[in-house]
């Protein structure tokens, strides 16, 4: 599939974005642990897509559909067997299924309540979104089916809708962006949950050069430099800005280290190496165990705080 490339002008230089999009930015492949040591307390239905333990029951999440969809598709861009590749349509092909689809807008709902924010059902992620989006764009770029581009455009879409509408976009208090894993109220603000959804975006500009998609993304971009030094706790990362939950080892290791890599890579950014090599660096046993008790200890003080208030 031939595309042009497009030379785009950030802050911090010129940066080519290739419309071949490959493997996903992150290999996922490590995270395979969490299906086959069955963390998520799930299954896989009789096609061999995941499903996880929720509530007493198995359901499909669109975000672990996806992410074991990334797995998959790293596989078989190495192997180029055709049952890793029919093990891939199947998980792209549920996500079809399991999407609200209508002439506009394309919604992977969560029918379940989220209970550590408070969300009842049904709800959308931001990071559902831009997830799926990046699985359909390389599933749309192995097989030139047409609708996988227009599921991603619509799924894009929907990012447009605010939080108080039921979507995802929310604002906060100095006018920054965020696309919300979680959208909640107060809002979460989950970093790792933004920067899957800005990959999705990174994507779908790859491919169409859509101008209002690169105007998304210099948004996101901004709201990142202007709030990344909120999830640093000096001595590790947080996951959100709401409940300031430090991450655990493997989030820290496999997730926020490898995303500033990721956002180094596409905007080359000083500010996200800075960040990267920062967040390296605390992956260390010293740290490690202090953070295992900081983990207990700092959800009790804060609770303490507020009732003191």
């Amino acid at each position: 599939m031939k595309e042009e490339s497009k030379k785009i002008t950030l802050q911090t230089g010129n940066v080519s974005l290739t419309p071949e999009l490959g493997m996903y930015y992150i290999d996922m492949r490590p995270a395979i642990i969490h299906y086959t040591d069955n963390i998520f307390n799930g299954c896989f239905d009789d096609d061999g897509v995941p499903m996880c333990g929720i509530e007493g029951h198995f359901e499909y999440s669109p975000i672990n559909i996806a992410q074991y969809g990334f797995i998959v598709h790293a596989d078989y861009l190495e192997n180029q067997d055709e049952v890793t590749f029919r093990q891939l349509k199947k998980c792209v092909e549920k996500l079809v299924e399991l999407a609200d689809i209508d002439d506009r807008m394309c919604i992977w709902w969560h029918r379940y309540r989220e209970s550590k924010y408070g969300i009842e059902a049904p709800w959308a992620s931001a990071m559902a979104q831009g997830e799926i989006i990046s699985l359909f764009l390389r599933f749309y770029q192995l097989t030139n089916e047409g609708k996988y581009l227009e599921l991603s455009k619509k799924a894009f879409n929907f990012l447009s809708v605010k939080v108080e509408d039921g979507g995802v976009r929310q604002y906060d208090h100095n006018g920054d962006l965020w696309l919300e894993e979680y959208p909640s109220n107060p809002p979460s603000f989950v970093l790792n949950g933004f920067l899957y959804a800005l990959f999705g975006l990174y994507d779908l500009f790859r491919i169409t050069n859509d101008e209002l998609v690169w105007q998304e993304i210099e948004l996101c971009i901004r709201t990142l430099k202007n709030n990344l030094h909120k999830f640093d706790a000096g001595y590790w990362s947080y996951y959100d800005l709401q409940k300031k939950e430090l991450v655990r080892y493997y989030y820290q290791k496999n997730v926020h280290v490898p995303q500033m890599e990721v956002m180094y890579q596409l905007t080359h950014d000083k500010l996200f190496l800075n960040y990267k090599n920062k967040w390296e660096k605390t992956l260390n046993p010293v740290n490690f165990l202090f953070v295992r008790i900081m983990y207990r200890i700092l959800p009790r003080w804060r609770k303490k705080s507020l009732k003191i208030k």
